[in-house]
């Protein structure tokens, strides 16, 4: 009896110290990683709302006002409330609704120009040929070198040296070579990032197939209609909006330059904006016309 009772002590021993150590700890393994997640995401959520989610909603606020420019907060009173009047007076101009027309314009013509070269190239260099690495790392320089830097070989007059100045003006060494040089640079700068894109969705082909059509006598041209771009048509689409995108924001878009060179920031505010929900717009409908490709 003796040896029965002292076995149950020790089994309640050790299972109210189990309980115990239990309640000792704080947070649980599956607790603390979520709350390390948290911490980690926590800087990033602030540079969202600081850098981001503020500004926004400040520029929204400034589209409704005649800012001055010792008040562009618009909370001391030196701006003026006009409602929409920015707004109106935006599409009201003549010279505005050029310039955008132009922007859309330029989409028009270069979205299909940037995917359908950033797809042929992706294709040849997942081909295997000596330097092929090389070749990868010279069509993805552009995504390494900040955009700044890249905005300033392609403008003039910056500097001593205009790195590109010389072609785009067409001067006498390079003519029209160089401008169609310039033009083929600007293709390639701005391709970068769809070729990557492009490179990782041809990996997922599997090799069976191409293996299968070849033992049917099928070209390579029917082997890339038929095989290729079916399996890589979501992210044609992708990379079409990617470009849409990249357009309209890019530094040469006539859009930005009319931006950079207004004087009155309501009116800058309400262009923008509008500027936007046409971007958006423009996005729906091609989303909505290619859906069924996605199928």
């Amino acid at each position: 009896m003796e040896d029965k009772k002292t076995k149950n002590k020790k089994v309640l021993t050790k299972k109210q110290l189990a309980h115990r150590r239990v309640k000792t700890t704080f947070l649980s393994f599956e607790r603390r990683r979520n709350l390390e997640g948290i911490i980690f995401s926590v800087p990033w959520l602030v540079g969202l709302v600081w850098f981001l989610f503020i500004p926004l909603f400040m520029s929204v606020k400034m589209s409704f006002y005649q800012v001055n420019g010792q008040d562009l907060l618009c909370n001391s009173g030196l701006s003026t409330w006009v409602g929409f009047e920015n707004y109106i007076s935006v599409i009201q101009d003549p010279n505005s609704g050029q310039v955008v027309l132009n922007s859309f314009l330029n989409a028009l013509y270069q979205v299909p120009v940037i995917v359908g070269f950033a797809l042929f190239v992706a294709v040849l260099l997942k081909q295997k040929f000596p330097g092929r690495v090389y070749f990868r790392v010279f069509f993805f320089i552009p995504v390494i070198l900040s955009g700044v830097i890249m905005s300033y070989l392609f403008q003039d007059d910056v500097g001593s040296i205009s790195v590109f100045n010389s072609i785009v003006a067409g001067n006498q060494f390079f003519g029209f070579f160089g401008e169609i040089m310039a033009e083929i640079g600007h293709i390639m700068w701005r391709s970068s990032v769809e070729i990557l894109i492009f490179l990782a969705a041809l990996q997922s082909v599997p090799d069976i197939l191409y293996e299968v059509v070849d033992l049917d006598g099928a070209t390579a041209w029917e082997s890339f209609w038929h095989i290729t771009l079916p399996y890589v048509s979501p992210f044609v689409i992708l990379n079409c909006i990617y470009a849409l995108v990249d357009s309209f924001v890019d530094s040469t878009n006539p859009v930005m330059n009319l931006l950079n060179g207004m004087t009155a920031y309501g009116e800058r505010a309400a262009l923008s904006w509008l500027y936007m929900l046409m971007t958006l717009l423009v996005i729906l409908v091609f989303i909505l016309f290619t859906r069924r490709w996605l199928k």
